[in-house]
């Protein structure tokens, strides 16, 4: 089964249940006349399926249902199955008129025959795309399950690179021997930082103010690496206690910063960060100065790259990830809607 999933799409598995049902309608209808006769009826039976089907599952369910509109989607669902039914009768009297010394018009049996159908047809219709919706789901839980687990593999490569940690150890080492107190809240950090990395990183969601916190300690951090003292305004509105999200989403927007927008011979550094909660809608924002003739494209960083896969695997098109550079600043914006409580 799970070669399966892996192996087949849903386009292909469409075309192979396309090309079955074809042969099957024309083995059908083959007994009724001649092959050239059961393959103009065939054709017309796999329009009328069409139509009823690829209307309803990709248009009216997606477009209208899914959007609760459900007046509109019946009134358009009852035109599509009346366009398909006169449509399929006419088809049908044609197909019998050819060659025949006597010419019918559409009967009872033939429009009863046809709406029949369409009723069934429009209830495969609905099981086709609850199908087609799990196949997908199916497919994305893998792939988000997979995801997780190469993020817990690779964790302290990907998230926390060496270098961060051996010059953050060299730090506090320096500062203890100084034996200033600093020292002290220095490891406290470091030590929540490795424990966030080890506990929460294994749950599908976390709290956000954890989130947050996990962001502070990693800033502060950071910030003994700097030269000179930069300046970082972390600004949180709204209510957040309640508020989930996937653990480690937000610190590769705050790596950004410090890996591409950090000129550690400048004095003029700086960063503002802010979060959002308003109408089940997260925004996260982050600006610092932009030294585009030194510094590497902030945007394209793999960070980025890693963090943009990870949203659409969680969140679909519910979110919008932007980076911008305006005048020297460079920009990030990541809106999630619908966030969960």
């Amino acid at each position: 089964m799970r070669v399966f999933k892996k192996n087949i799409n849903t386009v292909q598995l469409q075309v192979v249940i396309w090309i079955l049902v074809t042969f099957l309608s024309y083995l059908s209808n083959l007994q009724y006349g001649s092959a050239s006769n059961a393959l103009n009826f065939t054709v017309l039976e796999m329009l009328f399926y069409a139509v009823i089907i690829f209307g309803n599952t990709y248009w009216l369910i997606p477009r209208f249902y899914a959007e609760r509109k459900i007046a509109t989607y019946i009134v358009l669902l009852v035109v599509l199955l009346t366009f398909a039914v006169i449509s399929g009768a006419l088809g049908t009297v044609y197909l019998d008129n050819l060659g025949a010394p006597v010419k019918t018009g559409i009967t009872i049996k033939i429009l009863a025959y046809h709406i029949f159908s369409a009723v069934l047809i429009f209830i495969f219709s609905v099981l086709y795309r609850l199908a087609l919706d799990y196949f997908v789901l199916s497919k994305t839980q893998d792939q988000i399950k997979a995801e997780k687990a190469q993020t817990e593999l690779h964790l302290l490569k990907q998230q926390v690179h060496p270098h961060f940690l051996f010059n953050t150890l060299n730090n506090i080492y320096y500062v203890a021997q100084k034996g200033s107190p600093e020292a002290a809240d220095l490891i406290e950090r470091l030590s929540d930082i490795m424990r966030y990395f080890v506990e929460e990183s294994k749950k599908e969601k976390v709290l956000l103010k954890d989130e947050l916190e996990l962001l502070k300690s990693y800033i502060e951090l950071e910030s003994i690496r700097m030269r000179y003292e930069m300046p970082v305004d972390f600004e949180i509105n709204g209510e957040i206690d309640a508020v989930i999200i996937p653990p480690l989403l937000l610190l590769p927007i705050v790596e950004n910063i410090f890996k591409h927008g950090i000129d550690k011979r400048s004095k003029k550094n700086f960063a503002k960060i802010s979060l959002t909660v308003q109408d089940k809608q997260l925004l996260f924002r982050t600006e610092n100065r932009y030294y585009s003739p030194e510094l590497k494209e902030q945007g394209s960083s793999t960070g980025m790259v890693n963090l943009d896969k990870r949203l659409k695997l969680y969140y679909g098109n519910k979110y919008e990830l932007s980076t911008r550079k305006q005048g020297d600043l460079f920009i990030v914006n990541l809106l999630i809607s619908n966030h969960e409580n």
